[in-house]
């Protein structure tokens, strides 16, 4: 392990979609440790290569990418907030496997403004139902499992402040993806950081089974009855044969 990436924590999460890699570091100085760096020990470690043969790329969505040979099929995502950076490893169990991480901290409760800015009309109503004392907490977990959401799908910020829609109880939950207002299949994890008093969200999709379609039914065959009394008929002797 690199000096910068002394400090750098890890712990294996079991969910629905896979197991699911998850680093942090907390950095002693400024700036803190870019997400694509944690992502690169991060790949190196689970696929027990070098950290200098990994090269972290972009897809064609932004999100971060491993090249198309040489590795397994991975999802990554990566996130920082002030000295934390935080990064996500999955492997790919299908093609619409997605991954996402984000992670906040406020220090205070956001402003009118900010929540006029960053949720929706229904993320507000649902947080002003929630006491006092836990309101900045409630705000920080729908923020961070929008960005999260986002960061899955590659949507830039500014379109999940409007298309991603998320209800707070009983937990986190994906209520509204773009004009989509029952999606399946996603799953929004809180992330507790030992030590640190940030709020961290893991989004990961796994698309649940295609359905088959419902095969015809086919009533049983039944022998066909004549609606016609079934007539004896003597037995054949051939021309000439006397009876």
């Amino acid at each position: 392990m690199t000096p910068d990436l002394a400090g750098a924590r890890y712990r294996r999460l079991p969910t629905s979609a896979g197991p699911v890699d998850l680093w942090w570091h907390v950095s002693p100085r400024r700036p803190p440790l870019r997400g694509r760096v944690l992502l690169q020990h991060a790949v190196a470690a689970h696929c027990a290569r070098p950290a200098a043969e990994v090269t972290v790329v972009a897809d064609p969505l932004g999100r971060p990418a491993l090249p198309l040979s040489g590795f397994p099929p991975l999802r990554l995502s990566a996130a920082h907030s002030g000295p934390v950076t935080v990064a996500a490893v999955l492997p790919v169990r299908h093609p619409g496997t997605l991954l996402g991480v984000d992670v906040e901290h406020l220090a205070a409760p956001p402003s009118a403004q900010l929540l006029d800015l960053a949720l929706t009309v229904a993320e507000q109503a649902a947080l002003a139902e929630l006491p006092p004392a836990v309101r900045l907490s409630g705000f920080l977990s729908l923020w961070t499992a929008k960005e999260a959401v986002a960061k899955a799908v590659g949507w830039p910020l500014l379109r999940a402040l409007v298309d991603v829609e998320i209800g707070l109880r009983p937990r986190p939950v994906l209520a509204r993806l773009g004009r989509d207002r029952a999606p399946r299949g996603w799953l929004l994890v809180p992330l507790q950081l030992p030590g640190r008093p940030h709020t961290a969200t893991l989004a990961l999709h796994d698309p649940p089974p295609a359905r088959r379609p419902p095969r015809p039914h086919h009533p049983p065959l039944r022998p066909c009855r004549s609606p016609h009394p079934r007539r004896e008929h003597p037995p054949w002797t051939s021309p000439g044969t006397s009876p």
